[in-house]
């Protein structure tokens, strides 16, 4: 052995321990010992030694998880690049939105539509514009029986100037009926 480790262990334990407590606290508080450590590991050779398989099937997956705050992790995601590359017609065209639409109370959604908003917004003009008027109006005609309601208000007119002359000719009557009973001087039939 040599004269410097010979002496070293010659020197009780407890002073042995008293300096390397002493030089480790003196090195924690002035040398940066992670810089040291960095400069002098080559990490990439420390990883590939290490079984990674072997430390994830130690992990406890399920402590993990546990331990992380989702709501916080779902805040921080920013989705719309996310959605921005999202292609959803794929999506939609396997949807089947058949079952979705029968358990629409559609009465209901109509019931909250201000209709009266809704066609104040309509440019009435515009949609005149686009009716052929001349094709509703054949369909109104051939829909009407023209012949019947002119033979109707015909009969209608007929039997009013019947019923006019009629009263006519009786108030003609009447007056020469007076007109001759003073003359002859006779009673009328109204002074009894």
């Amino acid at each position: 052995m040599s004269g410097a480790v010979t002496r070293a262990l010659g020197v009780p334990r407890a002073v042995i321990r008293g300096v390397l407590s002493e030089a480790i606290d003196f090195l924690t508080e002035e040398v940066d010992l992670t810089e040291v450590l960095l400069s002098a590991l080559d990490l990439d050779r420390v990883l590939q030694s290490v079984d990674l398989q072997a430390v994830v099937s130690r992990l406890d997956l399920d402590a993990v998880v546990a331990g992380v705050d989702l709501q916080r992790v779902i805040e921080a995601i920013d989705l719309n690049p996310v959605l921005a590359r999202l292609d959803l017609n794929p999506v939609l065209a396997r949807l089947d939105l058949n079952p979705v639409l029968e358990k629409v109370d559609i009465g209901a959604m109509v019931a909250r539509v201000d209709l009266d908003k809704v066609v104040a917004t309509v440019d009435i003009d515009a949609v005149l514009e686009r009716v052929d008027l001349v094709t509703v109006g054949n369909r109104v005609v051939d829909g009407v029986d023209l012949s019947s309601i002119v033979r109707d208000a015909s009969a209608t007119v007929t039997t009013e100037m019947i019923s006019d002359v009629r009263s006519g000719s009786e108030r003609a009557d009447d007056a020469v009926e007076g007109f001759v009973n003073r003359v002859l001087r006779r009673k009328s039939d109204d002074d009894d």
